[in-house]
């Protein structure tokens, strides 16, 4: 019996000290004392408007949070690469992944990152034009018109002025109908008929308003990440001026 109770104290006294680690701060799991951080090189996919997963690649630099760095994609129907910035944030204690019974943070390596790649080149309407020679001889209104914008965009509109006085028979301005949309350049300013020749005039394309911007919104660990990406990109394929999304999928190198 002595050697019974013995054995029985033993157990009780392991099995007590096992209690005792296990609520003592001991991880369950994860990447304890780690802090969530985005820099260095990252490849993999991100799918485009057919849902094709085309090949990505990015170099970050993540400062405290805040992320900075640039983006290349191969085949992708409306983005090449750009740069990127935006922010990174480490997961709260507490949350998922983490286990709320232990002092210590398994989740400190898990994190979301939302970063914002642009396309560096505004684009936008005509804003003003502005006539560098009224020609001569214009009898009549002369048609105005001006060079197309890039796919996607549409074409700006106007009318010519004549003027009057000591400016008889010459082009004096252009009111602007529609200043269209997707210059990247201003456009060439063109007048047609009216009797006349010579006039020339110069166009101003607008482009505090309008720019690219697509927006990745990823989740993770500083060694996965996984996510969506969705925004307004003008390319060569009109329907990218409206909406682009899709799917992102990262791993760091």
């Amino acid at each position: 019996m002595k050697t019974a109770k013995s054995i029985t104290a033993m157990l009780i006294a392991v099995l007590a000290a096992g209690g005792l680690a296990a609520c003592s701060g001991g991880s369950s799991g994860g990447v304890f004392n780690q802090a969530f951080n985005v820099s260095g090189h990252w490849a993999g996919t991100i799918s485009d408007e057919t849902g094709a997963a085309r090949a990505a690649t990015m170099t970050l630099s993540d400062g405290g949070g805040t992320v900075s760095g640039t983006i290349s994609i191969t085949g992708h129907t409306c983005i090449s690469g750009g740069n990127l910035t935006g922010t990174a944030v480490q997961a709260p204690a507490n949350t998922t992944g983490d286990n709320p019974l232990t002092a210590d943070q398994e989740n400190s390596n898990d994190g979301t990152a939302s970063l914002t790649i642009s396309s560096a080149q505004a684009t936008g309407g005509v804003s003003a034009v502005t006539i560098s020679a009224g020609g001569a001889g214009y009898t009549s209104v002369p048609v105005v018109s001006f060079s197309e914008p890039p796919s996607g965009g549409t074409k700006a509109e106007g009318n010519a002025v004549l003027g009057t006085g000591d400016t008889a028979g010459e082009v004096g301005g252009v009111v602007i109908t529609n200043p269209g949309s997707g210059y990247v350049l201003a456009p060439s300013v063109f007048f047609s008929g009216g009797g006349g020749s010579g006039a020339i005039a110069d166009a101003t394309i607008d482009t505090a308003t309008v720019s690219d911007s697509v927006t990745f919104t990823l989740t993770g660990s500083s060694s996965s990440l996984i996510g969506s990406y969705s925004g307004v990109w003008k390319s060569n394929t009109g329907t990218c001026s409206v909406e682009t999304s899709g799917t992102v999928n990262l791993s760091r190198l």
